[in-house]
């Protein structure tokens, strides 16, 4: 099981936070629009200085309306670009254009998205991540239909090469019920942890 810590496109967000954590998998950065989730955090700068301070795949999880934009802007600092099917613009495009950078893709499904809408696209993406919670807000009460979704979800790879990720409520309990995933990202129960490094290690044993 491979593990990151979710981290906000913030202001006032400093590298600091992360020169404590080990045996990390990936940075995964949450960048909002106050659009398509209520929550403005659009700091992408941040970006430059994780690529340049870690050593570390580093992925962007774009919660906006137009995650096409954002490409130019992030494509250097970013090993992995996710983005919402929900979103209302052309799908195939944003993966195609960040496929042409030579980078990762991956599609982000909410709790009441149904599943099979990416189906289309599985042949073209290396990632399907699951939100566990619905996306914008940290802390919130993990969603027990997640586990299912993401057994669900795992029968896709048997014909194609994805990786399962879930975001949103995972911790030392929740995570016990996604041994299918292959990433789990954790915010609140990492960073707020006495021994953050054991929360990290008891995740990647999932």
């Amino acid at each position: 099981m491979k593990v990151a810590v979710s981290i906000h496109a913030s202001e006032d967000f400093s590298t600091e936070i992360l020169k404590q954590l080990k045996n990390l998998d990936i940075i995964h950065l949450d960048v909002m629009d106050g659009k398509f989730v209520p929550n403005l955090k659009l700091n992408i700068d941040i970006l430059k200085s994780i690529k340049e301070e870690f050593d570390l795949p580093v992925e962007v999880h774009l919660m906006v309306e137009d995650p096409l934009n954002y490409i130019d802007k992030v494509v250097d600092y970013i090993d992995i670009f996710l983005f919402h099917i929900e979103i209302d613009e052309n799908i195939q495009d944003i993966i195609n254009k960040v496929k042409s950078n030579d980078k990762k893709i991956g599609l982000v499904i909410n709790p009441d998205t149904e599943i099979s809408q990416l189906e289309q696209y599985l042949p073209n993406i290396d990632v399907i991540l699951v939100m566990g919670v619905h996306p914008g807000f940290s802390g919130q009460k993990f969603l027990d239909s997640t586990a299912i979704r993401v057994k669900e979800i795992s029968k896709y790879k048997e014909k194609y090469s994805i990786e399962i990720s879930v975001d949103g409520g995972v911790n030392l309990e929740t995570s016990k019920k996604l041994s299918q995933a292959d990433i789990l990202i954790s915010a609140s129960a990492i960073l707020n942890a006495e021994d953050p490094n054991y929360v990290i290690k008891e995740l990647k044993k999932r």
